[in-house]
C-alpha cells in the first residue's frame, strides 16, 4: 500500500497469521462464508425493507456497501501468492478495502443509534463500528510508516470485526433455534457478533512462533 518494499517470504515470522496442519482450509472457508453474507446483503437493493432500516434505508445502503466490499476484498489481503505476484495489486485492494471499512463503519455507527432493543444494541453496535474504523486507520498508519509486520497485526484485527457480519448472520438464528427471545437474543448478538472475533484474532496474534503455514493459500 506504499512503496516499501516488500516479499512476503522475506517477512517477519511474527507476522504471519498461524493456522495449524497443511492446508489452507480456514483461509478458504472464511473467503466463502465472506462472499456468502456479502452476496445475502445485497438483496437489500432489490427493494426499501420495512421496519427501522426503512427509515433509515440510504444510510443501510452504505454500510451495506462498505461491508460487502470489505467481505469479499479482505481475504486477498492476506493471499501471500497475491503479494508476490503483484505487489501493486495487493496495495490496490488494500485501499479500496479500508475506504470501504471507513464507509460501512461510518455508516454503521449512525445505524446503531437508531438499532432496536435500546441502549444494548447502540453501545454494542456502535462500539464495533468504532473499533472497526479505528482498527483500520490504525492499520493504514503503519503501512505508511513502512512497519509492515504492525500493518499486518491490525489488519487482521480489523478483518476480524469485519467478519462481525458473518458471525452475526450465524448466531442470530442459533440462538433462535434455541428459544431466545428475539429481543434478547438481538441484544446478546449486538456483542457476541464481534468481541469473540476480535479474541481470538489477539489470540492468534500472540501465539508462540512455531513451524507452521500462513494463513492463506
Amino acid at each position: 500500500m506504499t512503496a516499501t518494499p516488500y516479499s512476503a517470504s522475506t517477512a517477519p515470522f511474527g507476522s504471519q497469521l498461524p493456522v495449524s496442519g497443511r492446508s489452507a482450509w480456514p483461509w478458504w472457508l472464511m473467503t466463502i462464508m465472506s462472499g456468502g453474507t456479502a452476496i445475502y446483503a445485497a438483496h437489500y437493493f432489490l427493494g426499501r425493507p420495512t421496519g427501522h432500516f426503512g427509515e433509515h434505508f440510504p444510510i443501510l445502503l452504505a454500510h451495506i456497501t462498505g461491508g460487502g466490499v470489505a467481505l469479499l476484498l479482505g481475504p486477498w489481503q492476506f493471499s501471500t501468492k497475491l503479494r508476490e505476484r503483484s505487489l501493486n495489486l495487493h496495495r490496490s485492494l488494500g485501499r479500496i478495502y479500508l475506504a470501504a471499512v471507513a464507509l460501512g463503519s461510518l455508516a454503521g455507527f449512525t445505524l446503531a443509534f437508531f438499532s432496536e432493543e435500546g441502549p444494548p444494541t447502540h453501545f454494542g453496535f456502535g462500539a464495533l463500528a468504532v473499533l472497526w474504523f479505528a482498527t483500520g486507520l490504525t492499520a493504514y498508519r503503519r503501512i505508511l510508516r513502512g512497519n509492515i509486520e504492525s500493518h499486518r497485526q491490525w489488519m487482521v484485527r480489523n478483518y476480524a470485526l469485519t467478519l462481525a457480519a458473518v458471525t452475526l448472520r450465524n448466531e442470530l438464528p442459533l440462538m433462535l433455534v434455541a428459544r431466545v427471545q428475539l429481543s434478547d437474543a438481538y441484544m446478546i448478538v449486538s456483542w457476541l457478533c464481534w468481541v469473540p472475533n476480535l479474541l481470538v484474532a489477539e489470540w492468534l496474534l500472540r501465539r508462540p512462533a512455531s513451524p507452521v503455514k500462513q494463513f492463506s493459500p
